[in-house]
Parts: C-alpha cells; sequence; structure tokens
C-alpha cells in the first residue's frame, strides 16, 4: 500500500504549488501588467502590451483573469492524477515490468518510424519556395515552435533559404535517427534525433499546413530523450560488454524501464482518446451516421492524393448501415484505446483494431499512416513469443554450445558479445578449463583435446563439432542479428579468407588486446555475460510518476483548450460533420494553346509539397486571389 508518508507530501506539495500559483496569479501578474501598461518594466514586457490607445488596462487584467481560475483547476488535476498514478498497487496492476531490452527495441522502432518518414522527402525543394508561404509568418501561430526558429540568431533563416544546407541537414537528420536505431551514444543522439525531427517535419508543415503524420513517433522520442533506452539492444551497451564495464542485467525488470515504457504507452494511447473526444466534442453523438461517413469518404477519394484508386467511390450503392459500422467502429477503436494503459487483454485487441482501422483509411480513404500503423507494435509482449521460438528451435535442433579459452582475455570478451546476440537463449557457453574433457567427449561422441581447444573455439551444433571460422559459420545461422551475414560466409572461397583470418586473430590475440583489470588471467564464470548494474530505484517511484502525471496533464491540456501549437495538438482529425449529402472538391485543369484540357499534375514540380498534395494550401489562394498578397505570392510560388 501507499505509505501514509507519501501520500501527505503529495498533498503538502499540491497545498504549497496551489498557494502559490494563487498568490502569483493575484498579486504578482496584475503588478506586472499594470507596470507593462505604463510602459515602466522590463523592454520585453513593455513590447507585449501594445494596446495602450484602444483597451484599457483593465481589459488586460480582466484576460489575466480567465487564465487564472483555468489555471489552479489545472494544477489541481495534475495532482490528482498523481495521486491515482503513485500507489505502488498501481505500478504492480498497470504499469508491469520492462527489462532494459524492452525500451532498447522501443527505442530502435521509434527512430526507424521517423527515419522512414523522413527519407525520400526532397527537403532541400524548400529553398525555393518564396518566404511569404510560411504559415509562421501568419498571426494564428498554429505552427508553433517554427517561428522561434527564426527569432533565434542561430542564422536559421539563411540555412531554410539554401538547398545545399538543407539537404545537409536532412542527410544529419537522417544519419542521427540511424545512430538512434543502432544505439550509438545514445544519450546525446536520441535528444538531438528528436530535435532534428521536430524541426525536419516542422520545416515542411510550415510550407504546407498542420498535419499529423509522425507526431506520435515524435512525442515518443522526445520521452526516451529522458529515459536510459540506451542500455539495452545498443552499440552503447555492446562497447561496455566488450570492453567488461558494467551493464543493466539484461534480464533483471526495472522501476526506470517499466515506467519509461509506461510514458510511451502514454503519449501514444492518449492522442487516440483526444481524435475521439474531438470527433464527439465537435461533431456530436451522431458523428459516425453514414451521409456524414460518406461525405468524409468521398471528399478524399475525389481530392489529389498520393494514390489514385477510387475504392470509396465503388461502394456508393451500399447500405448505409455499412458506413456507419464504419464509423462506429473507428470512433470506438480512438476512444476505448486508452484501454491499452490498464489492461493486457487491450494491448492485443485494440493495437490490431487500429492498425486494420488505417488501412481501412488507406484504401478509402488513400491516406497512408505509416507510422501509427507501425506504432502499434510497442504494446505487443515480444518475451513468450522469444520464449515459444526457443523452445521449439531447441526441441527440434537442439541447444548449441560454444567451448572456449578462459584464459583468453579475446575470447571472454567476445563470448560476452555473443550473449547479448542470443535472442532466443539457444547459446550454452563452456570454459574448457572448467571442463572434464573427458566425460564430455564420453557424452558427446568426440575427441577434443586441450591442445586443439587452446587453439580455437569450437561450437557443438547437433552433435557437429565445428572450430574456428566454421565454428562463427555455424553461430551466424542461429543468431537472428548474423542471418543478413550467414548467406555471405557460404560463397566460395569465403571459408579460405575467413580462416586465414581466425587463425591470424587467434595467434596474436594476447598482442591485440591491451589488458587491464579485466583481464585477469582467472578461468571464467560459465554463461557470466559481464558485470552488471543493480538498478535499486524503489525510492524513485515518486519521481516516476510525477513525470507520467506532467505527461498526461499535457496531452489532456491540448485536447480540452484546443491548443494547435506545433507539435502539441488535440487532434481534431476529422472532427467535423457534413450531412448536407454535397462534397466541393478541387480539380486542377490544364490548358495548353492547342485549345486541349487535360487534367493537371502538379506534382513533379514541388518537391517536398508534392505528398499528398501539400501544396493545396497555396494553390488554393492562387485560385481564389482574396486578397492582394496572395497574388504576389502566388507568382512568386
Amino acid at each position: 500500500m501507499m505509505t501514509v508518508g507519501v501520500i501527505r507530501l503529495l498533498l503538502v506539495l499540491m497545498v504549497i504549488s496551489l498557494g502559490l500559483w494563487i498568490v502569483f496569479a493575484k498579486l504578482v501578474v496584475p503588478a506586472v501588467i499594470e507596470s507593462a501598461y505604463r510602459g515602466e518594466s522590463w523592454s520585453f514586457l513593455n513590447r507585449m502590451i501594445s494596446g495602450q490607445a484602444t483597451h484599457p488596462v483593465g481589459d488586460y487584467l480582466q484576460d489575466w483573469d480567465r487564465v487564472t481560475i483555468p489555471g489552479l483547476l489545472s494544477g489541481l488535476g495534475f495532482w490528482l492524477i498523481t495521486l491515482v498514478i503513485s500507489p505502488p498497487a498501481f505500478y504492480r496492476r498497470f504499469v508491469g515490468e520492462a527489462t532494459p531490452g524492452t525500451l532498447g527495441a522501443m527505442r530502435m522502432w521509434i527512430c526507424l518510424i521517423l527515419l522512414l518518414g523522413a527519407v525520400g522527402k526532397n527537403l532541400p525543394s524548400i529553398a525555393l519556395l518564396p518566404p511569404e508561404m510560411r504559415l509562421s509568418q501568419g498571426v494564428d501561430g498554429v505552427i508553433g515552435v517554427m517561428k522561434y526558429f527564426y527569432i533565434l540568431p542561430i542564422g536559421f533563416e539563411h540555412l531554410v533559404r539554401s538547398e545545399a544546407g538543407l539537404r545537409g541537414f536532412q542527410w544529419f537528420t537522417e544519419l542521427i535517427l540511424f545512430l538512434g536505431v543502432i544505439g550509438w551514444r545514445t544519450r546525446l543522439v536520441i535528444p538531438m534525433g528528436a530535435l532534428c525531427a521536430l524541426v525536419f517535419f516542422g520545416l515542411i508543415r510550415d510550407y504546407s499546413f498542420y498535419w499529423h503524420q509522425n507526431l506520435v513517433p515524435l512525442y515518443v522520442m522526445t520521452v526516451l530523450s529522458c529515459t536510459p533506452c540506451g542500455d539495452g539492444w545498443s552499440v552503447d551497451r555492446l562497447r561496455k560488454v566488450y570492453q567488461g564495464r558494467a551493464v543493466p542485467d539484461g534480464d533483471r525488470h526495472s522501476r526506470v524501464y517499466a515506467w519509461s515504457r509506461y510514458a510511451c504507452w502514454v503519449v501514444i494511447a492518449l492522442p487516440y482518446v483526444a481524435a475521439g473526444m474531438s470527433k464527439l466534442r465537435d461533431g456530436g453523438l451522431l458523428w459516425w451516421n453514414a451521409t456524414n461517413m460518406k461525405s468524409m469518404l468521398y471528399q478524399d477519394t475525389l481530392e489529389k492524393r498520393d494514390f489514385a484508386w477510387a475504392l470509396s467511390l465503388h461502394l456508393s450503392a451500399a447500405p448505409e448501415i455499412f458506413f456507419t459500422l464504419l464509423g462506429l467502429v473507428a470512433i470506438f477503436g480512438e476512444l476505448f484505446f486508452g484501454l491499452v494503459l490498464f489492461s493486457r487483454i487491450a494491448r492485443r485487441i485494440f493495437p490490431a483494431i487500429m492498425t486494420m482501422t488505417h488501412i481501412g483509411i488507406l484504401g478509402l480513404q488513400k491516406i497512408l499512416f505509416l507510422d501509427l500503423i507501425l506504432l502499434q507494435v510497442v504494446f505487443l509482449d515480444f518475451r513468450g513469443i522469444r520464449t515459444a521460438i526457443g523452445k521449439r528451435l531447441e526441441a527440434s535442433r537442439g541447444r548449441i554450445q560454444v567451448l572456449y579459452d578462459g584464459f583468453c582475455p579475446v575470447c571472454r570478451r567476445t563470448i560476452r558479445l555473443l550473449a547479448c546476440f542470443d535472442l532466443f537463449t539457444r547459446l550454452d557457453f563452456i570454459d574448457f578449463r572448467r571442463l572434464n574433457l573427458a566425460d564430455y567427449n564420453r557424452s558427446h561422441a568426440l575427441n577434443l583435446t586441450p591442445q586443439d581447444l587452446e587453439v580455437d573455439m569450437y561450437v557443438i551444433a547437433r552433435g557437429r563439432a565445428y572450430r574456428g571460422f566454421y565454428g562463427y559459420r555455424a553461430l551466424a545461422l542461429a543468431l537472428p542479428a548474423f542471418w543478413p551475414l550467414a548467406p555471405w560466409l557460404f560463397l566460395p572461397g569465403i571459408s579460405s579468407v575467413g580462416g586465414s583470418l581466425y587463425r591470424y586473430v587467434a595467434r596474436n590475440r594476447l598482442k591485440l588486446l591491451r589488458c587491464d583489470f579485466h583481464c585477469t588471467l582467472q578461468p571464467s564464470e560459465e554463461n557470466r555475460s559481464a558485470d552488471v548494474i543493480r538498478t535499486n530505484d524503489a525510492e524513485r517511484g515518486l519521481r516516476y510518476s510525477l513525470a507520467v502525471s506532467g505527461i498526461i496533464f499535457v496531452l489532456l491540456h491540448c485536447w480540452l483548450y484546443r491548443f494547435e501549437f506545433y507539435p502539441f495538438t488535440g487532434m481534431p482529425m476529422y472532427a467535423g460533420v457534413n450531412t448536407s449529402g454535397v462534397i466541393t472538391y478541387v480539380k486542377n485543369m490544364a490548358h495548353d494553346e492547342s485549345g486541349a484540357v487535360y487534367p493537371a499534375s502538379f506534382e513533379e514540380y514541388m518537391g517536398v509539397l508534392s505528398h499528398n498534395a501539400r501544396f493545396e494550401r497555396v494553390l488554393g489562394h492562387c485560385m481564389r486571389q482574396q486578397q492582394p498578397k496572395d497574388v504576389d505570392i502566388c507568382k512568386k510560388f
């Protein structure tokens, strides 16, 4: 049970923080507003108030008063969320257990999703577009943080106007995300990858509109930046293991990994819930009626998209109940997706529902949410799958034994690395110096000698002994990480080259390694991969729950106040309703000098904006030209 001391601490913190907010809101801020109104405050505060000629100071004070109560209620909500998720019972029932490998695999997958979103985008083409197209030039502020990159004295404007600079930035972003996939210098690379992805996708939005692809992976990447996601499935871990340095136990559950994974689940699940709630708030309880569903499907089908099929139009004769069911499935999946935070069964059902929903959106609306489809994988528990596959392989092919020299530092470090790659736990590592070799030969029908084992590593698989290079080739077939390499090891001539290389390393293994305190000439313990760090983080449970509460608070706040400020959003996706039965769409036609009229295709000229017709916003201004500035923008465009 949650200790009384922790409850008291949370209540004290709640009272103090809310009290400070009241003092700040009622005493400090009004005085600052009055001072800035008179031009007597700091210069940057004075510049924030420029309507003295038309607005009395009371108007500004009233505007602030409208913020005070919502701020107080928001703070109260934050502390209530913390009180709910802080008890140990919540951790045991809902957060669950996780290992370093769990979080490391999530890091690899999220970086790969963002990398797929960045590859192939023609970002340098932005340099050819007129700056007047930017949403950050407007007053609505929906493009959010991008405007601040232009304000800061970092030369961002020069970067955006340079094709070479944008090409270099795209390459750098892709490189950083790739390094995040393999887990190289994760403490630096993951935060840098989140920042690069924020700017990369923000630039495209700035010149098009606020679309929602790759937002949720960006949220997850930001959360991972604050977690030890490099402790598992990373080059960082392999380097430490090879060097004999202490690493977290790969099979030991820890609160830090469990809460980190749960925080990632939160930033995936709540946007779905927000999308469903936005539909109910803006579209009403009958958002899913057949007429509205037809309007959305037909509208997207008739609009220009990356795909040319028109499946929705072929369903025009379908009964209305069909379209109603489509809407019910979509909104049901979104509204109840939050159950994945509380139920293992829900983590099996709802990701499958949303995967099918996104595939249906691709087929019926021609919009590919590849990031959201791939994100569903993070809710699956692969431990059971790995265990089942490992048992099946062991039953059909037996276990694989690796005999090595425990006196050899290079051999011991190699064994540590091989243990990290043993995904299905098929390998047994045996130091032959601790082995009764006569009994072993008798039980396995082999004829190994100490002299042989001192020279070469031996791999015993399915009753056969493979030495040296051939042993590594047998291991490549058993370890999934080396499967892409395995076919190349069987090409003609490779065995000769590989054997020569192995013998060279074996002869010079003591010269190739500079020994330190890890190189003591003591027989190694069997199946010991490396020293481990025993993380004792039970006392930090409150810190984790506070962090998760903050994430929940921010996401709910965005939905409640319709906060659209990139990268924040309340997810108002397809929340409107059209029951008029009338669909308006744009069909671009070209008229050449010969008088021929044919459909116009702009995609090959639009660069990065060609994807999903993201040039439509500016093209619409060109067609309508409602304001004089639209004419100038269109001419430059």
